[in-house]
């Protein structure tokens, strides 16, 4: 069977890598290229292309927006899973393959973090051996995938319900007997509408307060290191250490504290201000500046939500062979960050879809 799977994010390398060893013939479409596997994610958004235009952080290249995000790796909440009737997530989540592993190389601000609160911890993160590792670099390694990159796909080219290929910009046509959207909550809506395919509704996101920290003067910091190694989660909010804001804002850092259920933003300035009153704040932050607004997340999910737009396969309702598989289907924003929830829905889907 010959599939393709529009877009080489987290959960289109699942898709593509899991269809292939099933034996599959897989051709996977994406719009960027390979990200230099750096640590850092503002080097990482600092690289040509590795990221979408626009307001929202969205990632361009092989990997997806594991190529350039804070790598930290959370499930979120098993009783949230259970109400959307997902019983199988213990199970997906044992075949994901990106590594993960407690960070060990911690920054000050992770240290500071973790000497103010007994409940804050190192944060898991994806790489091995210190280095950043995507969905790219652990599914993509197969025969049976041919690798189009460097191009975006503009439509799919439908006979009824039914595609029969992927229309690529300048007009080249992809033949496929099956189609795995995988655009991210952005761009697959888009990759549908522009089919004819009139669906998706507004996507949802975490609110966060970010609180920009001025370091006392020698702060020993690698602006190039990690960004974030701790974090602290507590009565619905995430608040997460990052050490430095790259090579263009040095002496500064920051303290992200995300709202992962509703309404637990209320409570995030007191937890902040509780934080940076502690010893260890008070020694290393000389001035702490809190932005105006919910700000600072690029959490998006659930524009085209199961139940509403695709079936539990994630099978566009009203067509016959294209499914989407990526943080778009989720039914709600996950009460953690997006990434390793998308990599076990993606299991989940795939699973699925081998046996089509």
């Amino acid at each position: 069977m010959r599939w393709v799977v529009v877009g080489g994010g987290t959960a289109g390398c699942v898709v593509a890598g899991r269809l292939a060893e099933a034996g599959h013939a897989v051709t996977v479409v994406e719009a960027g290229w390979a990200v230099p596997p750096v640590v850092s994610l503002f080097d990482a958004l600092a690289f040509p292309g590795a990221v979408f235009k626009g307001p929202i952080v969205r990632g361009r290249g092989l990997g997806g927006s594991g190529a350039v995000n804070g790598m930290l790796a959370a499930l979120g909440d098993r009783d949230q899973y259970r109400a959307w009737g997902w019983d199988d997530v213990d199970e997906a989540l044992a075949r994901v393959r990106v590594p993960m592993a407690p960070a060990t190389d911690l920054g000050p601000v992770d240290r500071a973090l973790l000497a103010a609160d007994r409940d804050a911890e190192p944060a898991t993160l994806t790489r091995r051996g210190g280095r950043r590792v995507t969905a790219a670099d652990v599914y993509l390694h197969h025969e049976g995938i041919t690798l189009v990159s460097g191009v975006e796909a503009r439509r799919l080219v439908l006979d009824g319900g039914r595609a029969t290929a992927v229309r690529l910009a300048g007009g080249r046509d992809v033949p496929a007997d099956a189609v795995a959207v995988a655009a991210g909550a952005v761009g697959s809506p888009v990759l549908l509408r522009a089919s004819g395919i009139d669906v998706g509704v507004e996507p949802r996101n975490h609110e966060g307060l970010a609180v920009t920290l001025r370091l006392v003067p020698d702060t020993v910091v690698d602006v190039h290191g990690i960004v974030t190694g701790a974090v602290l989660r507590r009565a619905g909010l995430e608040v997460t250490a990052m050490n430095h804001l790259g090579p263009d804002v040095p002496g500064h850092a920051m303290l992200l504290a995300v709202a992962m259920e509703p309404g637990a933003l209320a409570g995030a300035r007191r937890l902040v201000d509780d934080l940076l009153a502690t010893p260890a704040f008070a020694a290393l932050v000389a001035d702490a500046v809190v932005d105006d607004g919910p700000a600072g997340v690029h959490h998006l999910t659930s524009s085209l939500p199961m139940g509403v737009v695709v079936d539990d396969a994630g099978l566009v309702i009203g067509l016959d062979n294209v499914h989407v598989v990526d943080a778009s289907v989720f039914p709600d924003v996950p009460r953690s960050g997006p990434y390793l929830p998308t990599l076990v829905l993606a299991e989940r889907l795939a699973a699925r879809l081998v046996g089509r």
